[in-house]
Order: C-alpha cells, then structure tokens, then sequence
C-alpha cells in the first residue's frame, strides 16, 4: 500500500515537473522574419527583446515556403513580425520582389490558409511606405486574402523603430499585437 502511495506521488510530480517545464520552454506567440538583405537587419536586431524567436529569410528558396514551415512546427505563434525592404506597392522578399502580378502566382500564399485554426495568424510588416498609399494596401490585402492572414502595417510613420509606431490599419479589421520592437 506504501509502495503504490509512493509510485503515485512520483507520478503526480513528475507530471507537476513536466507541465512546468513545457511552460517555461513553449514557443513565443510572437516570430520575427527578417529579411537577409534587410537594410536595418542590425538596428532591429539590436533592439528585439532577448530570446525572441528570429528566422532569417534567404536570398535562395520560397520564402513563403520557410515560413509556413517554420508555423507547421511552431503553432502556438500567433504573430508575425515582418521585416523586408519595400516600395510604395512591393514586398522585396527572400531576394524576390512581391507585387501584386508576383503575389497572384505564388501559390505558396494559398497554402499558409491551412495553418488557420479559429484565429488568424496576425502579420504585422514594419514599413512606412506600404501603408502611405492606396497600392501598398491593396498588395496588402492581396496577399491576406490569399494567406487568410490579418495584416497590420501603420499607414503614417517616419521610422518604425519609433515608440509610436501605431499599426492603424489592419485587412481584417481584427486586433493585433503590439510592436515588438523595444
């Protein structure tokens, strides 16, 4: 009887440990994508909170492709925080320019649909220029229906490493995550 007392405690600490653990280990919601040729790659390095979860997106491949995934594995991120040269209407992505021609043939797009489970997934994209204009915004809702992903850009800023960087608009009209710039 004292035996089993014993196997049962055992048992009930080391699920007691294990819960603790994966809580002290689980994935961040939050994922920042950093383009490889990003021209502020350092100045957002250095101002990202300690141990966030970084992926660098090559000049070679799908970039799509590596981030849906880096989600597969990863589901508890809920937000992505995009870093990537752009224009008044492109993306520059993983040594690829995304327009809106560029997006209407990346079927990579269409297959991040399927990481949604009852939430989108939020892309926050740190940029001044897409969001200044009427092209940027369409491009942006181009690639959030095809992704069926909310995303966030501010729409008036001069730097997005600034401490009111307010992400105002968003395609889905859904909240969004804060800057996870520090």
């Amino acid at each position: 009887m004292r035996n089993l007392m014993y196997r049962k405690a055992f048992s009930l600490f080391f699920f007691l440990f294990a819960f603790l653990i994966q809580g002290l280990f689980a994935q961040s919601e939050d994922v920042v994508i950093i383009d490889s040729e990003y021209a502020q790659k350092q100045q957002v390095m250095d101002n990202l909170p300690s141990g966030a979860s970084i992926i660098e997106v090559p000049s070679t491949g799908n970039p799509w492709n590596s981030i849906r995934t880096y989600l597969e594995q990863n589901r508890t991120a809920q937000a992505i925080h995009l870093f990537a040269n752009t224009s008044y209407n492109a993306i520059q992505l993983g040594g690829k320019t995304y327009d809106s021609n560029a997006v209407d043939q990346e079927f990579e797009l269409s297959m991040m649909e399927g990481l949604y489970q009852g939430t989108h997934l939020q892309l926050l994209i740190y940029d001044c220029n897409l969001g200044s204009n009427p092209e940027g915004l369409s491009l942006l809702k181009k690639i959030s229906d095809k992704a069926y992903m909310n995303i966030a850009v501010p729409t008036q800023c001069s730097s997005v490493f600034g401490a009111d960087v307010d992400f105002d608009h968003t395609t889905m009209n859904q909240p969004i995550h804060n800057s996870i710039l520090q």
